[in-house]
């Protein structure tokens, strides 16, 4: 049986990529925080005074939506988005390099296109407000669209370190 190709240690993020990242996971824990707090609020109201919390409801979804796209950029800067990569890892050096790249642009395809889906969609449905709170769409969906454009430029980080990593040139 073969023995997968031992990895190199990647290299470091840039120190900008990494503030970005911890600050981006700082928000998304708040916003853990935040959900679980107000779904204790909304069990109280229901039990205790028989009332419910649409507010916080919509507060609660928003901020659980918003709590995967901000933890997007993290994962992908670390390389720890859904990946299956049993095959991968017993693979030579230079076609392992060339499938890592491969999913990588397959992040960076992903989120274009989710892009240009979210502009398409804003682009007729911005003023539209959301149900409890009477948010527009754009306060909504914006830092949805600005945390797909941070995976595209870790992912495009995750490329440029596979290419200048030793991993290939054997």
């Amino acid at each position: 049986m073969t023995d997968p190709v031992a990895l190199p240690e990647p290299v470091p993020a840039p120190r900008a990529l990494v503030r970005i990242s911890d600050a981006l996971l700082a928000v998304a824990t708040g916003l853990m925080l935040l959900i679980v707090g107000l779904i204790v609020s909304q069990i109280v109201a229901r039990n205790v005074w028989n009332m419910g919390l649409p507010r916080a409801e919509e507060i609660s979804r928003v901020a659980g939506v918003l709590c995967v796209y901000l933890a997007a950029p993290v994962l992908a800067l670390r390389g720890q988005h859904v990946a299956v990569d049993v095959f991968v890892d017993l693979m030579p050096p230079m076609p392992q390099k060339l499938c890592l790249i491969l999913a990588e642009l397959s992040v960076i395809a992903f989120s274009a296109l989710s892009i240009l889906g979210g502009y398409l969609y804003l682009f007729r449905a911005w003023k539209f407000r959301t149900p409890a709170l009477g948010v527009q769409n754009i306060w909504f969906y914006s830092p949805i669209l600005l945390c797909l454009g941070l995976v595209i430029v870790m992912a495009a980080w995750r490329i440029w370190s596979i290419l200048i990593n030793e991993r290939g040139s054997a």
